[in-house]
């Protein structure tokens, strides 16, 4: 098996890892999952996969993600933040528009992308909420997380839109909440 297949499995396997501290935070209620995010992040997550699996591009991280995904959109429509903000309704309209988009275009290229910027935008509503409340969020799942992107980008078997758009979206989601998880409290600490 060639490294970069290797470190595809691992990054695979680090990303379904992560969700075990997660879901136990969730349901311990350390942790509030933002249901649209999760949502949004499932959903689309699962046409990205669809769109690499066309493509012959898949990788064990969005497979990972896919299945923990799911999971957590149980436990956030259960333990989640409560309610619908307008954040939360304007995310959720975008993902459906990005998979009409894709529906229309019928280009899985396309699809992949319109999915990953959308599952980008639908981060939002979880980094106002870790912005605000970072106890909402459980770090050693997310620092999980992104040991597992940086390992993905590593496996990037060549640079193309189809091989490349997923694990770099996911890395710039991982590494802004590495930001607001570790770095903002410092800041916030350096002023005080």
């Amino acid at each position: 098996m060639e490294l970069k297949s290797i470190l595809s499995v691992a990054s695979g396997i680090l990303f379904v890892v992560a969700f075990l501290p997660y879901i136990q935070a969730i349901r311990r209620r350390e942790a509030q999952p933002c249901k649209a995010t999760w949502i949004i992040w499932a959903t689309l997550d699962t046409i990205t996969l669809a769109g690499m699996w066309t493509k012959g591009t898949l990788n064990g991280q969005i497979i990972g993600a896919v299945l923990g995904a799911w999971i957590v959109v149980g436990l956030a429509l259960k333990y989640g933040i409560p309610g619908w903000s307008k954040l939360d309704k304007a995310c959720m309209g975008g993902a459906v528009f990005g998979i009409i988009l894709w529906q229309i275009f019928n280009n899985p290229v396309l699809g992949m992308l319109t999915s990953l910027f959308v599952v980008f935008l639908g981060s939002i509503p979880t980094f106002v909420s870790a912005w605000k409340e970072p106890a909402n969020e459980n770090r050693t799942a997310w620092t999980i997380y992104w040991v597992s992107c940086m390992l993905a980008l590593l496996a990037i078997p060549a640079w193309t839109v189809a091989d490349a758009a997923q694990p770099i979206t996911f890395s710039t989601i991982e590494t802004t909440m590495m930001f607001i998880l570790y770095v903002k409290p410092r800041l916030i600490l350096a002023r005080a």
